[in-house]
């Protein structure tokens, strides 16, 4: 089959632009289909597969080194999966071949083989599992990181059929290629819902911006959403999506127009920037720059939360001040696992479909920039050029 393969080494003959040096290590070549780890798997033809902010960090070569036992090269990258079922081992029930499947790519215990589920494991959390790194499977936290499994940037990835979620006809295909980073941030929002009519701030408006507005809108259609952007096609696409407030980071005063929509007092400080004496209860920054990181812990109220939705490594200049002088508190947020809303536990693929499928949430405005696999290096210096290119979302068509 034909796939994009990451190589821990640079690929001879490649060359790659400054702001993506690890497009050096990457190439279009002829691998074998990865095989079924046991018959409760399936093979799944990808079709769709986007290209995400963090595919795009491990290209850019952003430091994260807490993430170092968990990411062994060579790899198929692509864990933004949607395709059809392929085949499907003799212990598969209920899946058939030509299936349109969402596929949650978590590697957790079960699918590592152990019998005896971790905490994390146990408690719905696979994304966390504590043997990421070992078992039957190569480390990897997901489908596309791991390289026993292939990923989406290849032709075809094996997947547990426990990870399986059929779609019906009335999530088209481009829409069923965004649920994996809608799943994301659904997960974020049930573990930090906000509150009737509470006012909510997202810190940008890329794909992880922009589904967290979605989600946040589904959980609780009544909460006013200020979300910063920096681009006018961003901004447009946040306000279709529910956005309340739009705040123009290139433009405007952040901190000054977030003060005005909580009704607080700014205090500027000496050395740059500004603190709200109140803000909003929780901020979700899926940027985590320096800049966004002090604008979160600084805009966020005493006892409120600041989500972290963004590849946060080893930002610098970070005035972790607030956290003490307000109370606040710092969650991170990467993959899904099971959520309550309204009183019910559920997996959190399960409900985005289901949100999806009854129109709670809706994705279709975001139609992704579609690539065949021979154009990697264009779709990728796009995905990693929004100012140029205006690029909300680009995938890989299949």
């Amino acid at each position: 089959m034909k796939a994009i393969v990451f190589e821990s080494e640079r690929v001879p003959g490649q060359s790659a632009p400054e702001i993506l040096p690890g497009l050096a290590h990457l190439q279009l070549t002829e691998v074998p289909t990865p095989d079924l780890p046991d018959e409760s798997w399936v093979v799944v033809r990808s079709k769709i597969a986007g290209i995400c902010g963090s595919d795009l960090g491990f290209l850019q070569g952003k430091p994260m080194p807490a993430a170092e036992p968990y990411f062994q090269l060579p790899i198929i990258p692509g864990h933004e999966l949607f395709g059809e079922v392929a085949a499907v081992g003799k212990r598969v029930k209920n899946i058939h071949v030509g299936q349109r499947v969402s596929v949650d790519p978590s590697l957790g215990c079960r699918e590592r083989g152990f019998r005896q589920l971790c905490q994390q494991c146990r408690t719905g959390n696979p994304g966390i599992c504590e043997h990421l790194a070992e078992g039957r499977l190569k480390p990897g936290i997901l489908i596309g990181t791991c390289r026993d499994t292939g990923g989406g940037w290849g032709e075809y990835f094996v997947a547990p059929s426990l990870r399986l979620h059929a779609l019906p006809d009335k999530i088209d295909d481009d829409e069923a290629s965004l649920l994996e980073p809608f799943a994301v941030c659904l997960r974020a929002v049930l573990n930090h819902p906000p509150l009737k009519k509470e006012l909510v701030v997202v810190l940008g408006a890329g794909t992880i911006g922009l589904m967290n507005i979605a989600a946040l809108k589904a959980v609780e259609p009544s909460c006013r959403v200020a979300c910063v952007a920096k681009y006018p096609f961003q901004a447009q696409l946040a306000r279709t999506l529910g956005a309340d407030h739009i705040i123009d980071a290139q433009k405007d005063d952040v901190m000054e127009s977030v003060a005005a929509l909580a009704q607080t007092k700014v205090h500027k400080l000496s050395h740059g920037g500004a603190l709200l004496a109140g803000g909003a209860r929780i901020v979700y920054d899926t940027i985590t720059s320096s800049t966004t990181i002090n604008q979160a812990l600084r805009m966020t109220r005493g006892q409120g939360f600041v989500v972290i939705l963004g590849l946060a490594a080893l930002p610098e200049e970070v005035d972790w001040t607030p956290i003490w002088l307000k109370e606040i508190t710092v969650v991170g947020s990467l993959t899904y696992g099971t959520e309550a809303f309204r009183g019910k536990r559920a997996d959190t693929f399960a409900r985005a479909v289901d949100f999806l499928a009854r129109r709670r949430a809706d994705l279709t405005p975001i139609k992704p920039r579609k690539y065949p696999l021979e154009r990697y290096r264009q779709a990728l210096t796009e995905a990693a050029s929004k100012k140029t290119s205006g690029a909300v979302k680009v995938s890989f068509a299949l």
